[in-house]
């Protein structure tokens, strides 16, 4: 079950919390994406439908905006951009590992997402990484990791991506060859950020093909 306050967790000893990151401005979209439709869903809807496969409880990033009723809306942390949206879910749910997932990759499936978790066993975080790069959007950031990341914001140090780099930090790489069991990674982490993709994304009809 979903926690319906800030104040309070639902998640389980040592799960992670599954954290939907829709607090984006939306500059190249033109409109804010988080409310996009989607077969009757928003795209936070939908994030929060898959993490929710995975994590006992899922919260929204999305700046306390209250985008989506019956789970938590969490206020940005420090910084800006997803970094500001994670540390958000930092401060509301201090010490415990965050599944995170934009609300702008509508096509990871929840398979995957499980993976992710099974594989951060013991480790500080995991990432998908393909030839597209390191995927830091769609990744598990255990509470070591996430300390780390609040130190890099206070330096001015935004870039998710290159948090693997940090000395001492165990992380484990979910390779593309294993991301490929779930699908092509391209089309797995398609990232809805202009109009032009979201059109190419409908009209491909790529919303039923990976609905589920």
């Amino acid at each position: 079950m979903n926690s319906a306050t800030d104040g309070s967790t639902g998640a389980l000893p040592g799960k992670p919390v599954g954290v939907v990151l829709a607090g984006g401005s939306s500059r190249r979209m033109g409109r804010d994406k988080a409310l996009l439709p989607l077969l009757g869903e928003t795209l936070p809807a939908r994030a929060a439908r898959r993490l929710a496969a995975v994590c006992s409880e899922v919260v929204i990033a999305d700046g306390g905006r209250g985008l989506l009723p019956g789970f938590p809306s969490l206020p940005d942390g420090p910084g800006r951009g997803p970094a500001a949206g994670l540390l958000g879910a930092v401060a509301a749910r201090p010490g415990l590992p965050l599944l995170i997932l934009a609300c702008d990759l509508p096509q990871v499936p929840p398979e995957l997402l499980a993976e992710i978790v099974r594989l951060g066993d013991g480790l500080d975080a995991v990432f998908p990484r393909w030839s597209g790069g390191v995927e830091p959007l769609c990744a598990l950031y255990g509470p070591a990791a996430l300390e780390v990341l609040a130190a890099r914001v206070g330096r001015g140090l935004l870039a998710l991506h290159e948090l693997p780099r940090e000395a001492g930090l165990s992380v484990r790489f979910l390779e593309e060859a294993e991301i490929a069991r779930f699908g092509g990674p391209g089309e797995v982490f398609l990232n809805l950020n202009t109009p032009e993709d979201w059109e190419r994304y409908v009209a491909a009809g790529s919303i039923s093909r990976r609905n589920s």
